[in-house]
C-alpha cells in the first residue's frame, strides 16, 4: 500500500535518514521503536511531507513519485490519504473539540458543515470524547486532547494514520486512556504507524515491529520475534534498556 525506498534527510550537514526502506501493508500495525535520535520521528514527517527528503522514491498505492521533485498537487493528494496525530496534540485553542475535528472536513476537503459536523459527533464518540465536544483544549487534560486529535485523524477515513510518540507528552495515568483508544482502532483493522516507547503496545498490539538505530532500520519482525528472540546485537541492547525501565 505505501512503501518508501532509498530515502535519506539531514540537517544542517547531519545525517537523520541513510537510505530509509520501509514498506506499510493495508490492516498493518507497525510500532517503530529505538533510542531518541535514530530518525523515527524524521522518517514519519518525511513520509508525511512536513519534512522534505533529500533522496527518496515513495510509492503509495498507484502512484509511483521521486520525494524531492514531486508537485505541490502530487504531495497534497497524499496527504489526504493519510492521518498524523502529534505528540504535542497540535489542536486549535481557539477551537473547541467539535470544531478541531471538524476544521479539516470542512477547510481542506470542502465537505458541507452539517455532514462535517454529523462525523465530528460519530469521531468523538469513537474516541469517548462525546461528552467534551463543547470544551475548548485549555478545558481539557491532556489525554483528552490527544483523544481528540485522534478524533481529527480519523474522520476523513485516510488510509494510514501515522502516530509519533502519542503518549510522550502525557502524565503516566493518562497514557493508558489514549492507548486503549488506539488498541480499538487496531482491531477494527486500521492501517497504523506508530513511532512509541511503549513496549507493551509494541509487543502487545503492533503486528510487525520495526527497530531503528542510526537512521537504518536494524530489525523488524512479529513482536514475538523482536522481543523474544532478537537476532541483532544493537537490538537486544536497546530491549534490554527498555525493558529495563518497564
Amino acid at each position: 500500500m505505501l512503501e518508501i525506498h532509498n530515502l535519506h534527510k539531514s540537517f544542517s550537514g547531519t545525517g537523520v535518514l541513510s537510505g530509509m526502506d520501509f514498506k506499510v501493508d493495508k490492516g498493518e500495525v507497525i510500532a517503530i521503536i529505538g533510542q531518541s535520535g535514530s530518525g523515527k520521528t524524521t522518517l514519519l514527517r518525511c513520509m508525511s511531507f512536513l519534512e522534505k527528503a533529500d533522496v527518496g522514491e515513495i510509492i503509495f498505492d498507484d502512484y509511483r513519485g521521486d520525494m524531492v521533485k514531486m508537485s505541490p498537487a502530487d504531495i497534497k493528494k497524499l496527504r489526504m490519504e493519510m492521518g498524523f496525530v502529534f505528540q504535542s496534540f497540535n489542536l486549535f485553542n481557539n477551537m473547541t473539540a467539535l470544531g478541531n475535528v471538524m476544521e479539516g472536513l470542512v477547510t481542506a476537503r470542502k465537505m458541507p458543515k452539517d455532514k462535517a459536523k454529523e462525523i465530528a459527533y460519530e469521531m468523538l464518540a469513537k474516541v469517548g470524547m462525546l461528552d467534551r465536544a463543547g470544551f475548548y483544549p485549555g478545558e481539557l487534560s491532556g489525554g483528552q486532547q490527544q483523544r481528540v486529535a485522534i478524533a481529527r485523524a480519523i474522520a476523513p477515513q485516510p488510509k494510514v494514520i501515522l502516530f509519533d510518540e502519542p503518549t510522550s507528552a502525557l502524565d503516566p495515568e493518562l497514557t493508558g486512556e489514549v492507548l486503549s483508544v488506539m488498541k480499538k482502532l487496531a482491531m477494527e483493522g486500521t492501517t497504523m504507524v506508530v513511532v512509541t516507547h511503549e513496549m507493551s503496545f509494541a509487543k502487545d498490539v503492533a503486528s510487525r515491529v520495526v527497530f531503528m538505530d542510526k537512521g537504518v532500520v536494524v530489525e523488524e519482525g512479529k513482536p514475538s520475534d523482536i522481543f523474544e528472540n532478537p537476532r541483532e546485537e544493537r537490538t537486544r541492547q536497546f530491549l534490554n534498556r527498555a525493558l529495563g525501565k518497564i
